[in-house]
């Protein structure tokens, strides 16, 4: 009977598994110098720099005039042979009323705690971008590594297997099963490759970066150190609210403006001329409550869909971040049993060889075992990535940026 072409040669596979290291080698680097707060400060600015030039706000509030000054000019003349022409001239001043004030020097300390809440939620958006692209990406190079050992123990049976067939030790059908793992696991590591390339050309292009931080580990989270009140998205809102609260005020009768006038006034007649000057002040009476039926159900509208947002928030936080949790408790618990099971394959791993050897236990059995024990080296791995990534999704939940 013909016997098959064996493998593709041993050289062959091995500068092929080569060139995917060197390949890999040159797709990701590391620096240990680069820490998570300098990729983040990197991504804002870079983010930062398409955004137009700061400029002065188009709008300047004055401190005391709630509107542009008004001149008055007025002229009556008499028909009478002994009539009085009259000459006026009047600067109308609105002034703010102090509600009104009072208001405005609130809207501005909220403006400001706007601006630097929204920073703090541009800084909080793209930390989870990082985060998932470096967690990501950290997931999909170690299952294309653990995929690499793989290959290479294959390799090594294969060899091994080419041997013992050209003396006639053994069948061909070991060594076809051989091949076939080890198709099926080039096929493993350009799938882990191809993913990894992704989120390594995604980091790049949001960070601008040609290496990642070699330690992306974050601090541990408490349970108790979730606060939501401190979340930038749930100041954002309750600022946004008292911003439309104190518009509210400041649109209000009871915030009418006064009104300043300074007068001059000329007369003539016929051997007489007067000069006269003055002040005129108007004050709107706030002390009674005339406000509008539509500014009491804009009121009413802005509590309501409050209260309807922040309850949302919060209870959006609350399930995220109780799903992490329980998420959290699983993977240590499974940590646990992966490092009693990766024990447990260093001991099979062992007794294997000596069975090999003695030719007690059949070659197939020898591979499933083989790749078994590999496997539960890659899961123990793969774990305790998953842990520190779930640890960087809390961080993210509870509000806080790299």
């Amino acid at each position: 009977m013909k016997r098959l072409t064996p493998h593709p040669p041993r050289r062959c596979s091995l500068w092929l598994a080569a060139l995917l290291s060197l390949c890999q080698a040159a797709l990701a680097q590391t620096s240990p110098e680069l820490t998570l707060e300098d990729v983040l400060s990197t991504t804002l600015e870079r983010a930062m720099a398409g955004d137009n030039p700061l400029v002065a706000a188009p709008y300047q509030a004055s401190s005391w005039l709630a509107g542009l000054p008004s001149l008055n000019l007025s002229y009556l003349g008499s028909e009478d042979r002994y009539g009085v022409d009259e000459s006026e001239f009047s600067v109308n001043l609105p002034l703010k009323s102090g509600r009104r004030r009072s208001a405005d020097t609130a809207l501005q300390a909220l403006a400001t705690g706007l601006d630097e809440v929204a920073q703090q939620q541009r800084a909080l958006y793209y930390s989870g971008l990082i985060r998932e692209a470096l967690w990501s990406y950290r997931l999909a190079d170690t299952r294309r590594r653990f995929a690499a050992n793989k290959k290479q123990v294959l390799l090594d049976l294969e060899l091994r297997q080419q041997e013992l067939l050209a003396v006639g030790a053994s069948s061909e059908y070991t060594l076809l099963l051989l091949q076939m793992e080890v198709v099926q696991v080039e096929i493993l590591q350009q799938d882990c490759l191809q993913e990894a390339r992704l989120w390594l050309e995604r980091y790049r292009r949001l960070t601008g970066l040609r290496t990642l931080p070699a330690d992306i580990a974050e601090p541990a989270l408490q349970a108790a150190a979730f606060s939501p009140n401190r979340h930038p998205q749930l100041q954002a809102l309750q600022l946004a609210h008292q911003q439309r609260q104190q518009l509210l005020r400041a649109s209000s009768p009871q915030a009418s403006d006064w009104n300043l006038a300074v007068k001059a006034k000329h007369l003539d007649s016929d051997g007489y001329n007067e000069q006269q000057y003055g002040l005129g002040v108007e004050i709107p009476l706030s002390v009674f409550d005339v406000s509008r039926q539509s500014d009491n159900s804009e009121w009413r509208s802005a509590e309501r869909e409050y209260a309807l947002a922040r309850d949302q928030l919060l209870t959006e936080f609350s399930a995220s971040w109780e799903q992490l949790l329980n998420e959290r408790d699983t993977l240590l618990a499974k940590q646990s049993l992966l490092g009693r099971s990766q024990q447990l394959a260093r001991r099979i791993t062992g007794q294997l060889e000596q069975l090999q050897a003695s030719n007690e236990i059949a070659q197939e059995i020898v591979l499933r075992r083989t790749m078994a024990a590999i496997d539960t080296r890659a899961d123990v791995a793969l774990n305790e990535l998953l842990i520190g990534q779930n640890n960087a999704m809390l961080r993210q939940a509870a509000g806080l940026s790299l």
